[in-house]
């Protein structure tokens, strides 16, 4: 089928070939004992392993299907595994009414989301330190800001799980030091069925607002996307801007939610063929009311803040999601699954305050300045995958997977406008002689991902497993932005500014004229110099990584199992660039070889408990944004890449004792350490606009600490269970500043540390998750759940301070959501929800010496929603 346009009708980044593949669904074969193990827990807790057991029992196999998210079971392969793994499964994320995978990896232990963004940090290490999967294979980021897709755009209604590795072992590419999180899409299993979801909710801070106001451009649907202006048109007429720069007014800013999902299979031959399907649209409207921008130097001397500020948000998510699976028989299974992700993010913020770029004036005597900031992110993402399983005899195995990711990301129309308003007169007028305070932008991402593994196991005995591999990732990258610098060019007094019109004044008459503004780039005037003016920034990058693998997998005893393990990668990466930093272009070529050894060793003190070790060796490697050296502006930050930056070396040890009480039933407790040689941060530099830039700080890096976890019933009457979902986690961590290394190794960053080490950019000291959930099987059939969750974030530093000037620290917030759903036996559900109870304020100060001073600070506002839901 040719895919020629996506939903809209418009033509599309995607327009590919693509065939339809049979899909392979398990149907997993269980043996008595393994029967017994997962539906009778007391009596396969005294039993040795089951895997073992299986091997015993010879000539009598039983055919059924499992819920792999279910909570149970997920304990059982954690119980099992000897490799250390961490599941959160889809039977508790619904009870919790968790919607996005990156709320799910929030309640694992360790694990912290990072504000304003479905960014995650595990054991204090961020986007950098981390990979993402789904069903094993690499996936590409939404956004050239971070490496990991995003994963408030993942919707848990068509997962299994979400598997979270923060103990390394070869199969893993070694490029993570905090987790890999695998995201495990549903593959059908049970009766067929067909389920419809409608939810709605609303922000009490959005309804509560006079009025709401969003940009000119997209749809309610988050189509219709703005188009960057032709060139031809840009040269004949000039201003060729199809939006306009006044604020749209929205009314009934209510979020809503539609969700279907199917399942249903056939025997084909001897086979069997099941196909599960998901489509969904949601919507969310975000309104904020505070403080940004804040900037001061070392004594607290204001350099800029925003005190008076409005931000208008609204999100959609459209997916899709088809699963296929084909079982040609018990020995051979092939799958295939195509995921299409929509999502786009609206945001409009109207400041006024102190900017001494407009008027150094910090008591607001004379006037004051308006800003207006109006952005656009729009994200498409296919993920194809083709991946098969293959028994080839007793003792060898075969399986492998191919992957084809296709990623365009734009930020269309992105528009500013800054004035200053003069109380003597009581009018506006344009103060800066920098032609980007008023300007539109428009930039677009395009990448093509290929990825691909394949992977043999042989069984030589019981106690004696090999497993080997290959892995290959080829990424092309294309990266092109363009900034509309609109110049005044007319005398303060000859015009009339409405800031509340900026069209009045930037628009097409007055720029023909031209008395009034002109329209320039980084390379010139489109007026006189349109070859060259219209040339966009861009960089372009290719990557290739090749990786090879080895696992022996050894049982010495019935209590004592290890893995020893050692991967090769090998990563290359080009960019070509030509920017604003360096507009006469450049190239920039890594190629960096690492060998990784790796030992998970597991000891069942009982049928009970596991004690675990594990050792290991990985690294991690700048972002493509990190190294490329291109300005990406925020209202409130500025960052540019570095292209010295090189790799750190991670050497990781684990220690965890794990208890297994009742069948769904955890309680667990880890040490961990982490060595970083020449750890990456973000680092701030001499600037008004809070700089921000990236470099290795200094020789090495520390990370420990300790992990607790507690999944357990606290109350069991028969038909009413009243259970626990708790964990704890204390994390300290450090890394040695050197400014003589810093520019020693740089040529366009330099660094002035105020002192010589410091805390992780990201590291909270303390993170808590605590769930209390109540379940009720009523006689009817129905069953009522009700679940309140709490979580606990310490302060954490977001980038390092510079010539005195303070670290930007992010303070410490607490959350409370509470979620209540009723289910019948005819299908019917209801549920209803209320989020972010205690509405904390979030605060990022700047953290001088004689003071903590704001730099953004705003409350979120409490969420209440409810939904009903049908399956048949």
């Amino acid at each position: 089928m040719l895919i020629k346009r996506i939903l809209t009708g418009q033509d599309s980044f995607f327009a590919t070939n693509y065939n339809k593949y049979s899909k392979q669904m398990n149907l997993t074969k269980l043996s008595i004992a393994a029967v017994f193990l997962t539906a009778f827990t007391p009596i396969a807790a005294q039993q040795t392993d089951s895997l073992k057991t299986e091997k015993r029992i010879e000539g009598v196999v039983i055919q059924g299907t499992t819920n792999k998210g279910a909570e149970a079971n997920l304990i059982n392969t954690q119980r099992r595994s000897l490799e250390v793994i961490e599941r959160v499964g889809s039977a508790q994320l619904e009870k919790q009414g968790v919607g996005d995978v990156s709320t799910a990896v929030t309640k694992a232990t360790g694990a912290q989301k990072q504000e304003g963004s479905g960014q995650v940090f595990i054991r204090g290490l961020g986007d950098r330190s981390n990979s993402t999967q789904i069903n094993g294979l690499a996936i590409p980021s939404n956004d050239p800001m971070y490496k990991n897709l995003d994963l408030s755009l993942l919707k848990t209604d068509m997962i299994d799980y979400v598997s979270l590795e923060k103990v390394y072992h070869p199969k893993m590419w070694g490029d993570m030091s905090g987790a890999n999180i695998n995201i495990v899409t549903k593959v059908y299993t049970g009766k067929p069925y067909f389920k419809i979801n409608l939810g709605s909710s609303i922000s009490l801070n959005a309804v509560n607002t006079g009025t709401f106001f969003l940009q000119d451009g997209l749809n309610y649907f988050g189509f219709d996307t703005p188009s960057k202006p032709k060139n031809a048109a840009l040269v004949n007429s000039g201003f060729a801007f199809t939006t306009s720069a006044n604020n749209q007014q929205i009314l009934n800013p209510i979020n809503s939610s539609l969700s279907v999902d199917f399942g249903r299979n056939w025997n084909i031959g001897q086979g069997r063929l099941s196909i599960f399907g998901y489509g969904s649209f949601e919507n969310q409207y975000q309104y904020l009311e505070g403080t940004t921008g804040g900037s001061y130097d070392a004594h607290g001397s204001i350099l800029r803040i925003y005190d008076t500020a409005e931000e208008f948000g609204y999100d959609t998510n459209t997916t899709a999601l088809v699963n296929l699976n084909y079982r040609l028989n018990p020995r051979h299974t092939v799958n295939f699954s195509t995921n299409f992700i929509h999502t786009t993010d609206q945001k409009l913020g109207l400041y006024e305050g102190f900017d001494r770029n407009y008027l150094d004036d910090p008591q607001r005597e004379l006037g004051y300045t308006t800003l207006r900031r109006a952005s656009t992110k729009v994200n498409d993402l296919l993920v194809n995958q083709l991946r098969g399983d293959h028994t080839l005899s007793e003792s060898l195995k075969l399986s492998w997977n191919l992957g084809v990711n296709l990623l365009e990301s734009q930020r269309p129309d992105r528009q500013q406008n800054a004035s200053v308003f003069d109380k003597a007169t009581g009018t506006s007028y344009f103060a800066s002689s920098n032609p980007g305070a008023n300007h539109r932008y428009f930039d677009r991402l395009k990448e093509k991902d290929y990825v691909g593994s394949v992977q043999l196991e042989y069984e030589a005995t019981e106690k004696l497993k090999l497993q080997a591999g290959l892995e290959s990732r080829f990424k092309d990258s294309d990266f092109r932005a363009t900034q509309y610098n609109f110049r005044v060019t007319s005398p303060q007094g000859n015009y009339y500014l409405d800031p509340n019109s900026y069209d009045s004044f930037f628009n097409l008459d007055n720029y023909q004229t031209g008395s009034y503004f002109d329209i320039v780039t980084f390379r010139g005037d489109i007026r006189y110099n349109p070859e060259n003016a219209l040339i966009p920034q861009f960089y372009q990058a290719e990557m290739f990584n090749n990786a090879a693998f080895a696992n022996l997998n050894i049982t010495l005893n019935q209590k004592l199992s290890a893995q020893v393990g050692v991967r090769y990668d090998n990563l290359q990466q080009e960019i070509r660039y030509n920017t604003a930093i360096f507009s006469n272009g450049g190239e920039i070529k890594k190629d960096y070889s690492k060998i990784l050894p790796a030992l998970n060793v597991k000891y069942a003190l009982d049928s009970k408990h596991n004690l675990r070790f594990s050792a290991s060796k990985t690294y991690t490697t700048p972002l493509l944004l990190e190294i490329a050296p291109y300005e990406y502006e925020e209202i409130d930050e500025l960052s540019y890449g570095n292209i010295d930056l090189y790799p750190s070396d991670n050497y990781n040890v684990d220690l965890k004792w794990e208890w297994f009480p009742r069948r769904n039933e955890l309680v667990s407790l880890t040490a961990f350490g982490k060595l970083i040689q020449n750890p990456i941060a973000r680092i701030t530099a001499s600037s008004s606009a809070n700089t921000t830039s990236f470099a290795n700080v200094g020789d090495q890096g520390q990370v420990f600490g300790a992990e607790f976890e507690a999944r357990k019933d606290l109350l069991n009457l028969g038909q009413s269970r009243l259970y626990t979902f708790l964990n704890l986690s204390y994390i300290h961590t450090s890394q040695e500043l050197d400014k003589e290394k810093v520019i020693r190794e740089n040529s366009t960053v330099t660094a002035d540390f105020i002192r010589a080490e410091d805390k992780m950019t990201g590291a909270s000291d303390l993170l808590a998750n605590v769930n209390l959930g109540w379940e009720r099987k009523l006689d009817t059939g129905a069953q009522l759940d009700l679940v309140a969750s709490y979580s606990y974030i310490s302060d954490n530093v977001y980038a390092l301070g510079y010539e005195m000037r303070g670290n930007i620290v992010d303070k410490a917030i607490h959350t409370l959501d509470a979620v209540a759903k009723y289910k019948t036996q005819s299908g019917i559900g209801i549920s209803l929800s209320a989020k972010n109870l205690l509405n904390p304020t979030f605060h990022r100060v700047q953290d001088n010496t004689n003071a903590e001073l704001t730099v953004r600070k705003y409350q979120l506002g409490a969420q209440l929603g409810a939904g009903v839901s049908y399956e048949f």
